[in-house]
């Protein structure tokens, strides 16, 4: 059995679908977060449930995320359409409630948020709706599993086909009939008057204000306070477990000893030490987003990038850049033209993501311990500057095409769901874990294994004889102008273009500790280097994805060329002002 989750954007589509399948798809209260199709099995049922992007129309008049919804649509032959409509704003959502009948195929409306309504006094008869509609209509609460018992009830009988309510009329006399149903008016759903926060949020210079406040305590609470805390005590654990694994390997070989020790312990715990402060960033974003602050984030936000040729829907992209790039390109779909796509693609690259954040904090604790939150802050700030950059030159370049509206409605206020917030850490930190148990792991035992063997592939204890070393003089000298000229460095820069965590592993086996990196590097050099590490190409899954979307090699390699003349001429100028 095949069940499409068909609704409006931030609807609570995605939400049912995780809990109707215990899957983890990232959920958040702005349109822009589904952007391609999702397909999972039931729990628990032999069912494949296909969650879509939120669409508001079957024409597909959005951006390409609403495109893609309409095309799987008509496209698909599912044996039932689960349609999950906002119950709080039902004279908007039945609209496309309206065009799925006309599909036939048989259909069970979902009135989620049913439990916001019950607070507001707002009265929806499901009965007698779903009796109009010709179809069953549920109540439910997504978020908090309200009304799921029997959703799952009626889905294994099945929905009904559906009579169609508006059979081939304009959009006009769609919500005449729309208006027609027993519904609460117009006015009676959402609280008309605004919220007493967002005199405060909303206001334009006063809300920028507060949005750098609050991201400010949030780098704060990160990289210098609880963050670094954990941070040490992770530190201290994996030393522990080190010198355990060295005493019980004491006896082995030198070069097994080494392999274990160096080459695996002790490259993966220079990256495993800033999980906390992974889990942590993206903890308190989430956060964030379930209290509905980060969607009035993207609404100040969208006269702010009205400046640099672009409105408030690339705010969703570029918020997810700072986690990973791969799913901040893909969610670029939700963009109405290519060109802005194009465009947001080649900022992306320029922003923080997460990946990078253990060499930041590495070299910070080393080279600025007073100021590990400042230097951080510092970072993330610059590659916003920098993209800003490449975005109003872009804008000049590139054909002027018609602005583009930015229509958004902000969710209300909520208390924010634990239950989500614990989900996306796990789902973050999983996926941290899995690529240090992968990727990480594979590099480490890879530059072990090169900084121990010669060119001849004779095992060797000097790491200045090794293949390592000898590949990264010769690259040494194109880092010799930014102050970081030497064999580790350029290693670990190539070693960082498979994954950018792999750096700290890098260094970490070149130079064994903490006091021998900080013999390497002045600390001048050190943020020119964590000034290249911010702005030079990103990994390869990155660019293989931004070849699979816009299908361009000379755009790929475009971006690679034009990252590497960022990151040099930016760390030039960061060596002149140092």
């Amino acid at each position: 059995m095949t069940i499409l989750l068909v609704g409006n954007p931030n609807c609570g589509k995605t939400t049912l679908f995780n809990r109707l399948t215990g899957a983890k798809q990232r959920v958040a209260n702005r349109p822009g977060v589904t952007v391609d199709v999702s397909r999972r099995r039931a729990k628990g049922r032999d069912a494949t449930l296909i969650d879509l992007p939120g669409l508001y129309s079957l024409h597909g008049t959005g951006g390409r995320d609403e495109g893609i919804a309409a095309e799987a649509i008509h496209k698909l032959c599912p044996d039932l359409i689960l349609n999950i409509v906002d119950a709080s704003n039902l004279s908007r959502n039945l609209y496309l409630t309206t065009q799925l009948q006309e599909l036939g195929v048989p259909m069970i409306l979902a009135l989620n948020m049913a439990d916001e309504c019950q607070k507001k006094g707002v009265g929806i008869d499901p009965i007698a709706l779903g009796a109009a509609l010709h179809m069953p209509a549920l109540p439910i609460s997504a978020r908090f599993g309200t009304g799921i018992p029997a959703l799952t009830q009626q889905i294994k009988k099945g929905g009904t086909l559906p009579r169609p309510l508006c059979p081939g009329v304009s959009g006009e006399e769609r919500y005449r009939r729309i208006a027609r149903l027993p519904i609460p008016k117009e006015g009676q759903t959402r609280v008309a008057k605004a919220h007493a926060a967002d005199r405060f949020l909303l206001r334009p210079w006063l809300g920028m204000a507060l949005f750098f406040l609050i991201m400010g305590a949030v780098f704060a609470l990160t990289f210098d306070t609880l963050g670094a805390w954990l941070t040490g005590g992770m530190e201290t654990l994996a030393e522990r477990c080190i010198n355990l694994a060295a005493l019980a390997c004491s006896a082995a070989p030198a070069w097994l000893s080494g392999l274990l020790v160096d080459g695996v312990l002790r490259g993966l715990a220079g990256v495993l030490a800033f999980l906390p402060q992974v889990a942590l960033l993206n903890g308190l974003l989430t956060l964030l987003e379930d209290v509905g602050y980060l969607s009035r984030a993207a609404f100040l936000m969208d006269d702010l990038l009205s400046k640099i040729g672009l409105n408030g829907k690339a705010f969703v992209p570029l918020l997810l850049g700072f986690g990973c790039t791969v799913p901040a390109i893909l969610a670029a779909r939700c963009l109405d033209d290519v060109r802005e796509r194009r465009r947001v693609a080649l900022l992306l690259p320029c922003l923080s993501c997460s990946a990078k954040l253990p060499v930041y904090g590495l070299l910070a604790r080393c080279f600025f311990p007073a100021h590990r939150g400042l230097i951080v802050l510092s970072l993330y700030a610059l590659g916003i500057l920098v993209g800003v950059g490449v975005m109003l030159i872009t804008k000049r370049i590139g054909a002027k095409g018609k602005d583009a509206p930015f229509l958004m409605e902000l969710p209300p206020y909520r208390r924010p769901g634990l239950p989500n917030a614990w989900a996306q850490i796990a789902d973050r930190t999983g996926h941290f874990l899995y690529r240090a148990g992968t990727v990480i792991l594979l590099m480490s035992v890879l530059v072990w294994a090169a900084l121990h063997l010669t060119p001849r592939l004779v095992y060797t204890g000097q790491i200045h004889e090794s293949l390592a070393y000898t590949l990264g003089a010769q690259l040494a000298p194109l880092f010799a102008p930014l102050g970081f000229g030497t064999a580790a460095a350029a290693v670990a820069l190539l070693t960082g273009l498979v994954a950018k965590e792999a750096v700290v592993a890098t260094l970490m086996l070149f130079y064994g500790t903490e006091a021998a990196l900080m013999g390497a590097f002045t600390p001048g050099a050190a943020y020119c280097f964590l000034v290249f590490v911010l702005l030079y190409p990103p990994c390869f899954a990155t660019l293989a994805t931004l070849q699979r979307e816009f299908r361009d090699l000379r755009f790929t390699l475009g971006v690679v060329l034009l990252q590497i003349l960022i990151a040099y001429g930016a760390a030039n100028l960061i060596l002149l002002f140092r």
